[in-house]
């Protein structure tokens, strides 16, 4: 083996650091040696190299800015991937965070509350109300109202309470989501009145009152039912109340509409008002003071002289004269057409009479008497008639707006 020359070794590398150009020496420990620097070479500048590459898009784009951190350090490809999270059941946008029911709709997709509420729902819930119109005013809750089991009463003492009817759902404000329409009634023994109402939800889930629609007042006398037709809620109304002793068959019927503006319900659909109900007419009564005189067995005897008329528009069918009078004055002979009923302060008469043509009068003529032991000279008191469509005791059909102010006839029975 020949000798390591020691020098020759401190020679090259002092060489190589002062960048002189580096010779060979011959022999194959100097080819390997030569071999050796020439792959560490370029094994360094290919590093470099690439080092410059990829830091020179980088130094441009932060040239006069912050130096750029270090990248992240890579996984190694036996390092398993980081597990990505799932999305929970919180992020579904139509979850609502109250629970409340959500519906996703309208031009812009947003999400809006639900409002279709049943029923049941809205009569064990507090509803806002507005104030009823005249005489159910005292007696028909507003405000706030707690509903139970379909009703509302002020006290267990009041006379009237509310009644949840008909409830129908619909989008009446286009908003991708329904709400809910509702006849609200506040009767009684002798007094009705309904209203109809729209109900949503906040975003609380808190049924609201969106509006009243319409109600019995007017020219309406009743409303029948309720209907959802596209946008609009549809009211049936009647020009008068069937059903509370007006005979059935008496009330036109109409269907009227009523959608949202962004306000308020306006009127946008139907007749707006009755024409001439062919089922009633106006009818008039009168008749004046009786003279009564004396006559056999200790009896006063009169005339009573009533006028009754048929003012239209439409034929009377089946005309009723009622006649009370009070005690100890009656009807002397009591024509076969009319029944009497006596009471403990009167005697009253019910009068069946023929058809009476419209712009027809008829004159009846009825003997009075009163014994002058109970009612002796200078005796006055009052009696009354009135005229109506109607059979028997049920009462008479109703007659048009403003025309019954002539139906009743009040006199005096005077014993000379």
């Amino acid at each position: 083996m020949p000798d390591f020359d020691v020098r020759r070794v401190d020679d090259a590398f002092a060489a190589f650091r002062s960048g002189d150009p580096l010779v060979a020496a011959p022999g194959v420990p100097a080819a390997q040696a030569v071999h050796r620097r020439r792959r560490t070479t370029r094994i360094v500048v290919a590093g470099v190299a690439a080092a410059v590459l990829v830091a020179t898009p980088v130094l441009a784009g932060q040239r006069n800015s912050e130096p750029v951190p270090p990248p992240p350090a890579t996984q190694s490809p036996d390092t398993p991937p980081t597990p990505v999270p799932s999305p929970s059941a919180s992020a579904d946008p139509s979850a609502s965070a109250t629970g409340s029911p959500q519906a996703t709709g309208g031009a812009t997709g947003t999400t809006v509350p639900d409002g279709r509420i049943s029923k049941e729902t809205l009569g064990n819930s507090r509803l806002q109300l507005p104030g009823w119109p005249g005489p159910y005013a005292a007696e028909c809750p507003s405000g706030r109202v707690r509903f139970t089991d379909g009703e509302a009463q002020l006290s267990a003492k009041s006379e009237l309470s509310i009644g949840i009817g008909d409830v129908v759902h619909l989008d009446v404000d286009d908003d991708g989501a329904k709400e809910t329409a509702a006849s609200l009634v506040c009767s009684g023994v002798e007094m009705v009145h309904t209203q109809v109402f729209v109900f949503d939800r906040d975003d609380r889930g808190t049924i609201v009152t969106m509006g009243l629609v319409t109600e019995s007042k007017g020219d309406i006398a009743h409303i029948g039912g309720i209907r959802a037709q596209g946008r609009a809620v549809q009211v049936e109304v009647l020009d008068s109340l069937e059903g509370e002793g007006v005979p059935g068959g008496t009330a036109q019927h109409q269907w009227r509409s009523w959608s949202w503006n962004g306000t308020r319900f306006t009127q946008t659909g139907g007749p707006t008002s009755f024409p001439a109900n062919p089922r009633v007419t106006d009818l008039a009564v009168s008749g004046g003071d009786v003279q009564l005189t004396a006559a056999d067995a200790g009896q006063s005897a009169g005339t009573l002289t009533l006028v009754v008329r048929n003012k239209g528009p439409q034929r009377a069918e089946q005309p009723r004269l009622l006649l009370r009078l009070p005690k100890p004055f009656v009807v002397s002979s009591v024509p076969s057409y009319c029944a009497p009923f006596v009471s403990r302060a009167e005697t009253s008469y019910t009068c069946q009479l023929p058809p009476l043509s419209v712009g027809a009068e008829r004159t009846i003529e009825l003997p009075v008497s009163a014994p002058r032991s109970s009612a002796p000279a200078g005796t006055s008191v009052e009696y009354s008639a009135e005229f109506d469509w109607g059979v028997g005791d049920t009462p008479g059909f109703p007659e048009p707006e403003g025309t019954k102010a002539d139906n009743r006839a009040r006199g005096n029975l005077v014993v000379g």
